[in-house]
């Protein structure tokens, strides 16, 4: 049984002005052709999944990969890296995950939104021909579900397309946010490393124009505190650094900013423009090379080890030891005890 989607066309329209306000302007780069790349450069066309499976002649990493080395072990990227033939089965997605996605390709894809998206209607027809609220449990909703996936669509909620078109209206309305956002869209960086041979890969949402680069990121909370713990806990700054690090490798004009823009999910979808300090970049860029170094040796000696600081000493934290050291109460330990 066909279910129509209970929504007009014209909110679709409306998305679509608005991401054209956003996004601008398309550069003629090198369009994926579905083999392996064996060449580095900026290309066109190369779908997520492929991005993140065996892309290049040679073994590759991504931002995510080095962020995962460098911030937890090899053995956490070996686990589900595409290099792994035992990797478990990727976990369906989540909801929040689909919505960020969905937010992205409004404001920074260049190909339809509704080409990859559908709303889920808010009533559907039962076998009486009644019209109802919707309900995951009725049979004719899991079949409409079933057939949007097997279209390969993502489903959003109606309330979700509200919030994406209050968020692109809010940044659409400010000139430095669309400033940011324009330039090169959806473009895949490859390069090969010169030190170790090994493909790296980087896929900024916007490449810039000028020397400022640029990466949209959804929040519940965009001030300061919050989006200092996500910097820090995402490793945002290894993406900014890595991103910078290629295209100055396949000779794109050098950048000397990294700002992120953060974009709050609900109403009334406040948003902060971070600038990144410069100091911190050139940090990220030594860690991503650490990590790389770690990762080509692992690749040569075919081995994903666990954490690099295993059986090293752990001592307290200096505050710990001055708190207690100077602490009258801890009582003194005499013979064997001391």
């Amino acid at each position: 049984m066909n279910h129509r989607i209970d929504i007009t066309e014209d909110k679709f329209e409306s998305l679509g002005a608005i991401a054209a306000n956003i996004v601008q302007g398309r550069r003629g780069d090198r369009d994926w052709d579905g083999k392996l790349i064996s060449e580095p450069g900026i290309y066109r066309k190369i779908p997520m999944d492929a991005y993140h499976d065996q892309l290049t002649v040679g073994p590759s990493i991504s931002s995510s990969g080095l962020r995962e080395i460098e911030n937890r072990s090899p053995l956490h990227y070996f686990a589900t890296s595409y290099l792994n033939p035992d990797r478990p089965e990727e976990e369906a997605s989540t909801p929040s995950l689909d919505f960020g996605r969905a937010v992205h390709t409004l404001l920074l894809s260049e190909d339809g939104f509704r080409d990859d998206y559908v709303v889920r209607p808010e009533t559907y027809e039962d076998d009486a021909g009644k019209w109802k609220p919707w309900s995951g449990n009725a049979n004719a909703c899991k079949e409409w579900l079933a057939a949007r996936r097997a279209e390969g669509k993502t489903v959003l909620l109606k309330s979700q397309v509200a919030d994406i078109h209050g968020m692109a209206e809010r940044l659409s309305k400010n000139p430095v946010a669309v400033d940011l956002l324009r330039g090169r869209i959806e473009r895949s960086i490859i390069t090969k490393d010169a030190k170790t041979g090994v493909w790296v890969k980087s896929r900024p949402d916007s490449i810039p124009r000028d020397t400022i680069i640029a990466d949209l990121k959804t929040c519940n909370d965009a001030s300061q505190v919050a989006i200092g713990r996500s910097i820090i806990n995402y490793g945002y700054l290894q993406q900014m650094a890595l991103a910078i690090t290629c295209l100055e490798e396949v000779g794109q004009r050098q950048v000397n900013e990294a700002v992120l823009l953060f974009v709050e999910t609900s109403y009334p979808y406040a948003f902060n423009i971070k600038p990144l300090d410069n100091g911190d970049i050139h940090t990220a860029m030594r860690q991503n090379r650490r990590a790389l170094n770690v990762f080509a040796e692992c690749l040569k000696a075919n081995d994903w080890p666990t954490y690099l600081d295993n059986m090293r000493t752990w001592s307290a934290p200096q505050w710990w030891s001055d708190r207690n050291e100077n602490d009258p109460t801890l009582p003194a330990l005499k013979g064997k005890a001391a």
